[in-house]
């Protein structure tokens, strides 16, 4: 199935039984946003600076992130340790004027106090004051009371002593119209992954900034900041115990960069549609322990594919973070040329825009604006002026290149409904997926009474099969169908059932009254469009067949055969995913992971045995597997003295020391 083709066919295929998948749309009333990172921001000119912030605040976007730190041109605002230099903070401080008068305080700024990859001088963060004096042993910046009380000194500087001089001079730590939040810093313990040394470096710090400077008493978000680098769908490198159990964080912050398959098994937007499945050990973790996510970086990804496919890549990830209702901020935004790296350029003319990578990166900021989210950020933002979409259809990418293998409903697309991907496939947690060998219901598998096939397919001669695209009776005579209503016309009109007795597949079901075909024939469309329509009740169709929880979506589970909705009662706990419990015997959609919270069967699983499961020991919390039973001492306990270790060039091991 290969380029326009592919669309046309799989449109017409209509509504065969819409939402056989799980129902994973977000109905609460919250709302997401998008943004960008702007790392240069206040090196520009006054004037420049002007007319760019005017271009960030014209594509919608609710928030820019701004870091303190040097670059090529530019010192540190702490050139000498304990040492700051006010004109640096007086750049920043006049940014934050600009964004608040230009934007009539809609767009909202969050600062990282400081960049991690200064420590050692890498990602094109020059080695500073910090670095300097680390001499490459950057993991004692956490682990060292000395640059503990260094760094604290700093942050009280840059948001208790500094006064404003645009808001009446005012510290930072109370400009909570115009700072919607503070970093504890860029990605501390950039690249190591688990943390080896000063875990409790992270929450005393948030405490610093919360409790201390006074960011909490006036509503500015604490953010977590990227802990560990760049995230993966396996691992936990921005959402460790340390960040989602201490009090003071307010923001989980999520960095992470995926890039579309090169051969075409995935889009971009895939891995993030998978990490942010509604009520996942994830996100029920982050609302059970009073969190919000944010995605706070993100960017395409250059691949052999060429930069043909830059602007679908960005169309999907951010077509997958509204989907879930996770905010996001691109990163990152510049003034310069972009050649083949991510940055996007919020300076290209008007004329050649359209065809701009920023194109797709407006498309999904304005779509961000109007998109649901099941955690509530108004302590943090104003609610959009716009009314949220009550859309229940996924968007389509209209940034594909023509040469694409698929336009629509190919293996890791996004989807809403079982004939929104390719027959073979199947919509689960919103993502066209090659069903597993065990998924019973699948194209020629054998189906009668008892065994029914996946709701998107017939049983016809004893085998599951696809249905038939019900086409056009061709008018006998043309010159008369082009006056509409044509009484001696069939123009439009499709064949009945009963036409062809002989025809071996069943044509497909005509589609639900609610449908609009233009929604899939105007993929550009704003989606507020008015001829998008809300979908059918889930009950209106079939169920899925299975025989375990992995044949189902995430909000069902296997019952007698077939996939059942999970009961959204906060009243009545379903045992499905995200579900409270104590024992893997209540939960109906897999087992009870270590945080308490029904977990999804075939998630990978980070702690237990050799078998992969999950011991009570491991569920007890931290301490009981710190080490075997019986030999919590002798030579194999655990060092509380942290270990120095450092990097040349980010990447060697140079040496290790006291």
């Amino acid at each position: 199935m290969t380029g326009q083709n592919a669309l046309l066919t799989l449109a017409s295929v209509g509504w065969v039984a819409k939402c056989a998948a799980a129902d994973l749309r977000i109905t609460a009333d919250n709302f997401s946003f998008g943004g960008v990172n702007f790392p240069q921001l206040q090196y520009l000119s006054p004037n420049y600076r002007h007319q760019i912030i005017q271009k960030v605040v014209d594509s919608n976007a609710r928030v820019i992130r701004l870091f303190i730190r040097g670059d090529a041109n530019h010192t540190d605002p702490e050139p000498t340790l304990g040492e700051f230099d006010k004109a640096m903070l007086d750049r920043i401080d006049d940014t934050l004027a600009q964004i608040y008068h230009i934007s009539k305080g809609k767009v909202k700024v969050i600062i990282a106090p400081h960049d991690a990859h200064a420590l050692r001088g890498t990602e094109d963060a020059p080695c500073d004051a910090y670095c300097k004096e680390l001499k490459g042993y950057f993991l004692d910046f956490y682990s060292v009371d000395k640059y503990r009380e260094l760094y604290k000194t700093r942050l009280e500087v840059f948001f208790n002593h500094y006064p404003s001089r645009n808001f009446g001079g005012r510290p930072w730590s109370e400009l909570s119209e115009v700072i919607l939040g503070v970093d504890v810093q860029n990605q501390p313990w950039a690249n190591i992954h688990p943390i080896v040394a000063g875990e409790s470096w992270l929450c005393i710090m948030a405490t610093y900034l919360k409790d201390t400077l006074g960011l909490g008493k006036s509503n500015i978000a604490v953010i977590t900041g990227g802990i560990s680098g760049p995230q993966t769908l396996e691992r936990n490198q921005n959402f460790p115990d340390s960040a989602l159990e201490c009090p003071a964080v307010d923001v989980i912050g999520i960095h992470g960069y995926f890039a579309q398959k090169e051969d075409f098994s995935a889009t971009a937007g895939t891995p993030w549609a998978n990490l942010f499945v509604p009520g996942n050990t994830l996100t029920a973790r982050a609302e059970k322990e009073n969190k919000l996510l944010l995605v706070e970086e993100w960017s395409y990804m250059h691949t052999g594919l060429g930069l043909a496919y830059k602007k679908q890549a960005i169309f999907d990830q951010a077509n997958a973070l509204n989907h879930r209702g996770i905010p996001w901020l691109y990163s990152s935004l510049t003034f310069r040329d972009e050649g083949t790296t991510s940055r996007v350029s919020i300076d290209r003319d008007e004329a050649s825009a359209s065809t701009a990578a920023i194109a797709a990166l407006k498309n999904g900021l304005t779509r961000a604006e109007t998109s649901r989210s099941n955690f509530n950020w108004t302590t943090y933002l104003s609610a959009p002026s716009k009314p949220l979409s009550n859309l229940t259809l996924i968007p389509m990418n209209p940034y594909i290149p023509d040469r694409a293998d698929c336009l629509f409903g190919c293996e890791g697309y996004l989807c809403d409904s079982p004939d929104s991907c390719s027959p073979s496939l199947l919509c689960k947690n919103s993502v066209c997926q090659v069903p597993s060998e065990s998924q019973p219901g699948k194209i020629a598998d054998a189906c009668n009474s008892k065994k029914p096939c996946l709701s998107h397919l017939s049983c016809v001669d004893g085998a599951c099969q696809p249905c038939m695209a019900r086409g056009t009776i061709p008018p006998k005579d043309f010159r008369k169908t082009v006056v509409y209503n044509n009484p001696h016309g069939n123009f439009g009109q499709c064949p009945l059932d009963t036409a062809s007795p002989f025809q071996s597949l069943p044509y497909c079901r005509s589609p639900p009254s609610t449908f609009s075909y233009s929604s899939y024939s105007s993929p550009s469309s704003s989606s507020t469009d008015e001829n998008r329509h809300e979908s059918p009740p889930l009950a209106s169709y079939p169920s899925n067949p299975c025989t375990n929880p992995t044949h189902c979506s995430a909000s069902e589970y296997c019952s007698w055969g077939l996939c059942v909705p999970c009961s959204s009662s906060p009243d009545t706990p379903s045992g499905c995913l995200g579900t409270p419990c104590r024992s893997s015997n209540k939960c109906k959609t897999g087992f009870c992971n270590a945080h308490g919270r029904c977990d999804y069967p075939n998630k990978p699983r980070k702690l237990g045995n050799k078998n992969n499961f999950d011991t009570w020991r491991s569920r007890k919390g931290a301490g009981w597997n710190a080490a075997p039973k019986g030999q919590e001492r002798g030579p194999n306990k655990v060092w509380d003295v942290p270990v120095r270790v450092a990097f040349e060039g980010g990447e060697k091991v140079k040496e290790t020391g006291v």
